[in-house]
């Protein structure tokens, strides 16, 4: 339980660091680096995307159904609600990945593939797909034929598992840091 209450903390340190990141070194850097730059940016814009679908999560963990039917919210409200969270959340996490790995491919582009912090990066963007497919397994209910009932109950386990959030937030503290 001690857990939850770190992983919105451990979310807002990860935004700041980004503003902190993006302001060293701007003096030194050469006007024919756009490649360099546009990844900044998208990595940028990546962070802050993964922040706003990580709301979603700490929200879900923070409501208590009882409590909200006892406050007077209808349950087909709070299931319309929920859905439109949920679709939002899935959105942005997978629009992150996404945009991510976009970012990862400019970085390498323009620094190498195994140079300074891509490493940290490239497990970031691992743990990232990692968490969008098993969400995406859940998300979609594909057909029985096509995913089986318990490959979609292990898929369930592995996303909502707080260590590999932990493991998540911990490897873009480092890559930012």
């Amino acid at each position: 339980m001690k857990i939850a209450r770190l992983l919105p903390l451990l979310a807002a340190l990860l935004l700041l660091s980004s503003f902190a990141a993006a302001d060293e070194g701007e003096d030194d850097e050469s006007d024919d680096d756009e490649g360099g730059d546009a990844g900044e940016g998208s990595g940028e814009v990546a962070a802050w995307m993964l922040g706003a679908g990580f709301i979603y999560v700490v929200v879900r963990q923070r409501l208590v159904r009882d409590r909200l039917f006892m406050a007077g919210l209808e349950r087909k409200r709070y299931g319309a609600l929920l859905k439109l969270a949920l679709n939002g959340h899935m959105w942005l996490m997978v629009g992150a990945t996404a945009l991510a790995g976009y970012h990862g491919w400019l970085m390498a582009q323009s620094e190498g593939w195994l140079e300074g912090d891509s490493l940290s990066g490239l497990l970031a963007l691992a743990t990232m797909a990692y968490l969008s497919v098993t969400g995406i397994l859940l998300w979609r209910r594909l057909p029985p034929d096509w995913v089986s009932r318990p490959l979609r109950k292990q898929a369930r386990l592995a996303h909502v598992q707080r260590w590999v959030t932990v493991a998540l937030l911990v490897t873009l503290a480092l890559h930012l840091g």
